[in-house]
């Protein structure tokens, strides 16, 4: 909700789609924080601690001066990493509302990845001279997926959804479907960030070396 609502006030009013479209990520992810707190408590174990590395991505990501630094950020490289989320959450659900969560809100997710790329597409092809400033920038940020993807309180409980249970041999199997995930998230990313104008960043980017 933050980044759509830090920038929807400064963008000009005749602008009026694109103030609409941040309107309606803000009720989008104003939902999905309403939905997975309710699922949360619905456990009966409480919603838990908050991540001190996912606070500190989220505050590196909402310090973009730009808009299209904004976009970016939120948009294609998080936003690629929380669509493979949900997705995962549909796929391993155990009950019919936990599945319906995971598809709907990755419904929701796929609208703001497809806008984010769309939207870099457009801006890169008015003004290509910005690819250069747009690849330092995700050079500078690109890290902070591992704060959110890597940070304990969301990989542990993807391994374990993976596993099913506790037992040894169950836990391996997780955390290999949680190193596939991330691999499948990352070369995702990497695709649309081709397809945005963006270049091959397998070579450029650190990601690459910290899944290997």
């Amino acid at each position: 909700m933050e980044m759509p609502s830090k920038w929807v006030f400064s963008i000009n009013q005749e602008f009026l789609e694109l103030k609409s479209f941040l309107c309606a990520q803000m009720i989008d992810e104003a939902r999905h924080v309403e939905a997975c707190r309710k699922r949360a408590l619905a456990s009966g174990q409480g919603l838990g601690r908050a991540s001190a590395a996912a606070e500190q991505a989220l505050k590196e990501l909402l310090s973009a001066e730009t808009y299209p630094e904004a976009s970016l950020g939120m948009n294609l490289l998080l936003g690629s990493f929380v669509l493979a989320m949900y997705r995962a959450l549909a796929a391993l659900a155990r009950t019919r509302a936990d599945r319906l969560l995971g598809t709907l809100a990755m419904q929701d997710v796929a609208r703001s990845v497809t806008y984010g790329a769309g939207h870099m597409r457009y801006h890169l092809a008015q003004q290509p001279a910005k690819v250069v400033a747009l690849g330092e920038y995700l050079d500078r940020t690109e890290h902070v997926v591992l704060g959110i993807a890597g940070c304990p309180e969301f990989l542990e409980p993807l391994v374990l959804l993976a596993a099913g249970s506790l037992d040894a041999e169950r836990v391996a199997a997780g955390s290999r479907f949680a190193r596939h995930w991330f691999a499948t998230a990352l070369e995702e990313y990497f695709e649309r960030a081709a397809a945005a104008g963006l270049g091959d960043r397998r070579r450029r980017s650190r990601l690459p070396r910290l899944d290997a």
